[in-house]
């Protein structure tokens, strides 16, 4: 049975089980039944789709530059078509890229684990590339203040009571930022330096820090001193002697659920990291280049052709991407059918991942299961919010915006079971929340859409 199978069979019992529980006890979504997959689907008419998305088209709002793509998920033929080869700034629909290489390339049960070692005196807080590793303010992730707690606590247990603090996040090689970047990211904390020790906390300062690993060190430091150990001097870098021994570990969340958490929220720190894990296991090359053309190289793998597209970063911060909307649809109807694909991969993962004995091969799904629904979680949740949307809860999309830039793809059912993947783009935008408006004012008509061929 595939893996998708499986997921589906998982999330039906799932929802079954949960409503013996108090709502209170569960995630506020009551559209999560609404966007499981029905027990049929039809075929869309290619005429109906044209005419309908022509007439939406004619909205002078899309008359700066756009792309549209829709194509049937029974099949993968596309319907309906307009600029649609024509390769365009897709702001964070990158990361659908990136979470596909992601996906294809580490076993979706695998987990990024962070260590603590100890020799002579030296504790060294080992990264393992973990992108959610949490602080006590964000505790549904690996914990740094459970790790610092364990790590005491085995101290003790050999009679010390005083260290020195070492990060090494050598993993992933030195810091890395894009070199078209604006500064104005990092201000805003939009983005941080790529590191192997990335600490999650949604109290940190708004600016980024100037090293977020070092940054990290001290936090686990501060951490230690709370549980009674005293740490001498400033935190700094230094590789872990091979001779040193393991005290404690944090595991994070598998790759599988790290993917949709990025989808759903677009994160662009977890995306630019898990760029280069994979590029790291699949190339042994955790570099910025390698990982931007692995995603490329990993997408002609799923049947893309990259001849036209560029990336330069993993998360759509670049306004050096290039990729076009008929790409875009056929990369979210990809992760539907999975394809059969061999890859061997050149890296090993043993020094900072686990991963399970009976290995699951890797597939794109989680980069379906990680889109965002219509008035329901993540970015999409003040989307098709409106009591009268007939897209809410069957438009499921990743969001993308830059300045000048508004793009949006996915999947939409229509009231006839019509299950379509899309890709709407749009560049030089003077409107940009009237453009969302219109885009999502053209999936609501197609969701209300007789869709179906007439008998």
């Amino acid at each position: 049975m595939s893996t998708k199978k499986i997921s589906l069979i998982l999330t039906l019992s799932l929802l079954a089980a949960l409503q013996s529980f108090p709502s209170a006890a569960v995630e506020n979504n009551e559209l999560a039944s609404s966007v499981l997959e029905p027990s049929k689907y039809v075929k869309g008419d290619k005429t109906a789709i044209e005419n309908l998305i022509t007439s939406q088209l004619s909205n002078p709002l899309f008359s700066t530059g756009y792309g549209i793509s829709i194509r049937d998920n029974t099949d993968g033929i596309i319907l309906f078509e307009s600029n649609a080869q024509n390769s365009m700034l897709p702001a964070s629909l990158t990361k659908l890229y990136t979470a596909a290489s992601t996906a294809i390339t580490l076993d979706p049960d695998a987990r990024f684990v962070t260590r603590v070692k100890y020799l002579d005196n030296n504790v060294y807080l080992v990264g393992g590339a973990d992108p959610q590793l949490g602080t006590e303010s964000n505790p549904t992730q690996a914990d740094l203040a459970d790790l610092a707690k364990e790590t005491a606590q085995k101290l003790k247990e050999f009679n010390v009571f005083e260290v020195n603090v070492f990060i090494d996040d050598a993993i992933l090689g030195p810091l890395q930022r894009p070199a078209d970047w604006k500064d104005t990211y990092f201000q805003s904390s939009e983005i941080h330096l790529i590191s192997a020790l990335n600490i999650d906390d949604p109290s940190a300062p708004s600016k980024a820090p100037v090293d977020p690993s070092i940054t990290t060190g001290q936090k686990f430091a501060f951490y230690l001193i709370k549980n009674n150990i005293k740490v001498n001097g400033l935190v700094s870098r230094k590789n872990t002697p091979k001779e040193a021994f393991e005290l404690s570990t944090q595991y994070s969340k598998a790759v599988s659920q790290l993917i949709e958490d990025t989808l759903m929220i677009s994160n662009n720190q977890d995306a630019e990291i898990l760029a280069r894990v994979t590029s790291l296991v699949s190339e042994n090359d955790p570099s910025t280049k390698a990982a931007t053309e692995l995603v490329l190289k990993d997408v002609e793998l799923l049947g893309i052709s990259s001849v036209d597209n560029a990336i330069t970063d993993a998360s759509g911060l670049s306004r050096s991407n290039k990729i076009s909307p008929s790409d875009l649809s056929e990369i979210i109807y990809k992760s539907i059918k999975n394809p059969v694909i061999t890859k061997v991969n050149k890296g090993e993962t043993s020094k900072f991942m686990i991963a399970p004995i009976l290995p699951i091969t890797p597939d794109p799904w989680s980069v379906f299961t990680g889109l965002p629904t219509g008035h329901g979680l993540g970015t999409m949740k003040k989307r098709f919010d409106e009591n009268n949307s007939a897209g809410r809860g069957v438009v499921r999309a990743k969001t993308g915006s830059l300045n000048r830039v508004i793009t949006l793809a996915g999947t939409i059912t229509t009231k006839d079971n019509v299950f379509l993947s899309f890709a709407i783009l749009v560049n030089r935008v003077e409107e940009p929340e009237n453009v969302r408006e219109a885009i999502d004012n053209l999936l609501n008509e197609l969701a209300e859409c007789n869709c179906a061929p007439t008998q």
